[in-house]
């Protein structure tokens, strides 16, 4: 779906909303979706990927998400996959970007103790996070994403780490990582660098490390989902003018993806969202699914197309056609697989009916 095709939904859920009426959730005619699939690997040759295409084609899916970094790249890719009808919409990780420590350590945000994720990188070593309110960081990434949107063939630029480190992880990380997440500790808490902490005390008057209990300060948390969104709306700004519609992968759902990770999603000036709605990693069955597309779609109001993110390896053949069909049911425009190359021909036989119905 091009920029203009996004741009004609959201007027279409403008002009209900503006007549006091919010689309139904519900099922939507094939016509009416669009399935997509995250993929990633080796895109040197497109040899092997062809095949593999052809395939996804068939079983329904009709846009792919390649996680590519360089536009020559990208553009082998979109060709490919035009040649058998799909899509190219380019998934570009956003703010957790490693490799520029030596050349630009000041760029790392900074938790409530004082470490940078450039050489304290929290519960992983590459989650090195930029911060969002350093301008030459929101320059370097204007940069890259105007070079991909020039890529002939790409219909949008699609965001992913569009946010904080986790403050909190899904709970059901908590063992893999020996924590327990009961609250927000500081050495998780992001970000309290100079920066930050001006750019918040011109605001208010206050400097974040001031404060009794930063996490319970409203100012605070607030500064912090709208420094995520300043990037969103900067980056939109990017993909429009090259007129690529622009998306973004976030937290299964809005209350969760503002309490893990500072994203407040519903109010970013997307072309679409992919909420990444991972039922095991929140101890959830399979049928929650359905329970956090419906509050997605009610939180966008029509505004933008929501196509359901699916976690895969967790997902047996008969659960990813019953997780499928709960996302359809609870008013999403499509679903998304996280990703493509796992799943198997019983994962494909399963899933094709419902995304053909």
């Amino acid at each position: 779906m091009n920029r203009k095709d996004f741009l004609r939904l959201m007027a279409a859920g403008a002009m209900s909303l503006a007549a006091g009426r919010v689309p139904a959730p519900g099922p939507r005619p094939r016509a009416e979706r669009k399935h997509f699939a995250w993929l990633r690997g080796d895109f040197s040759t497109m040899e092997p990927w062809k095949p593999k295409f052809a395939r996804w084609k068939a079983a329904g899916i009709d846009a792919l998400l390649p996680n590519v970094s360089e536009p020559d790249v990208l553009a082998r890719v979109a060709e490919a996959a035009a040649a058998e009808g799909l899509e190219t919409h380019a998934w570009i990780v956003t703010m957790m970007r490693g490799g520029m420590e030596e050349a630009h350590p000041e760029w790392y945000a900074v938790n409530r103790l004082g470490q940078s994720t450039a050489t304290d990188p929290p519960y992983v070593p590459y989650y090195k996070f930029l911060c969002p309110n350093r301008e030459p960081v929101r320059a370097h990434l204007a940069d890259h994403y105007g070079r991909m949107g020039e890529v002939p063939g790409v219909a949008s630029l699609h965001l992913d780490y569009i946010r904080f480190p986790d403050v909190i992880l899904p709970v059901a990380l908590w063992d893999t990582y020996g924590l327990v997440q009961d609250k927000e500790y500081p050495a998780f808490d992001y970000c309290y660098c100079d920066v930050c902490r001006a750019k918040f005390k011109a605001q208010t008057g206050l400097d974040p490390l001031d404060l009794d209990d930063p996490p319970s300060n409203e100012a605070w948390v607030r500064f912090r989902y709208d420094s995520i969104t300043e990037v969103v709306t900067m980056l939109a700004d990017v993909a429009h003018a090259k007129d690529r519609a622009l998306s973004a992968a976030v937290f299964p759902t809005p209350a969760i993806a503002r309490r893990l990770v500072r994203q407040d999603w519903p109010r970013w000036p997307l072309d679409a969202v992919h909420p990444m709605i991972y039922h095991s990693f929140y101890n959830e069955p399979v049928s929650w699914i359905e329970q956090a597309t419906r509050e997605g779609v009610a939180a966008l109001g029509g505004r933008i197309p929501l196509y359901a993110g699916l976690y895969v390896p967790e997902l047996s053949p008969a659960e990813l056609a019953e997780a499928a069909r709960g996302a359809l049911a609870g008013g999403a425009d499509g679903i998304t697989l996280f990703e493509a190359q796992h799943p198997t021909e019983a994962h494909w036989q399963q899933l094709a009916p419902v995304l053909a119905s």
